[in-house]
């Protein structure tokens, strides 16, 4: 789909590389080295994101690093629209719709990053009446795909209004993230 929307592929990778690792940064040479891509073309796209306010450059040393601007109020929109066209998500998309009695479901920073500052940090939060059955079966294909475990929580509304009541760690680690919502709206969350 983003192959039809947006015109350069480099810049199309470029964006991917960046929403998808939020916390990475990248040199020219060394994003033309990780995309097997032209200089000429990588520079340029790098130059036209920073215009748009989506990256941003600092010198380090003999060199400009780029970064995510996270400040960016489109960032998480964008990095919903490519994780949402990427092959994980994709399959995410593709198994939620088949789960009975889900209303929403989220994927965090974590997910995207691995990095987790607490233990109550999870990676995704299926809610709903979905079979827990149903959702392990999936959470198990990811772990497979992903080769790395998957935390993961599932909850009925109900449940899930009572804990951000309580302030429960968990809720309020995952209400403080930066969220991707894959499946249902994230009105049903507030």
């Amino acid at each position: 789909m983003l192959k039809k929307i947006l015109i350069s592929r480099v810049r199309i990778r470029i964006l991917e590389k960046y929403l998808l690792n939020p916390s990475s940064s990248y040199h020219v040479r060394g994003l033309v080295r990780e995309l097997n891509e032209e200089i000429n073309a990588v520079r340029r796209e790098l130059i036209n994101l920073e215009d748009a306010g989506i990256l941003k450059s600092k010198k380090e040393k003999n060199m400009l690093i780029y970064r995510l601007n996270k400040e960016n109020p489109y960032i998480d929109d964008l990095r919903s629209i490519f994780f949402k066209n990427s092959k994980i998500g994709n399959k995410i998309m593709e198994r939620a719709k088949n789960l009975e009695g889900l209303q929403v479901l989220l994927v965090t920073e974590c997910f995207l990053t691995g990095i987790y500052k607490s233990d109550a940090d999870i990676d995704i939060l299926f809610l709903g009446n979905a079979r827990v059955r149903d959702v392990k079966d999936l959470v198990g294909e990811l772990e497979k795909d992903l080769d790395r475990e998957i935390r993961a929580s599932v909850m009925k509304k109900e449940d899930f209004e009572f804990a951000k009541k309580k302030k429960d760690p968990v809720i309020m680690n995952l209400i403080n993230e930066h969220l991707i919502q894959v499946h249902g709206t994230l009105s049903d969350l507030l």
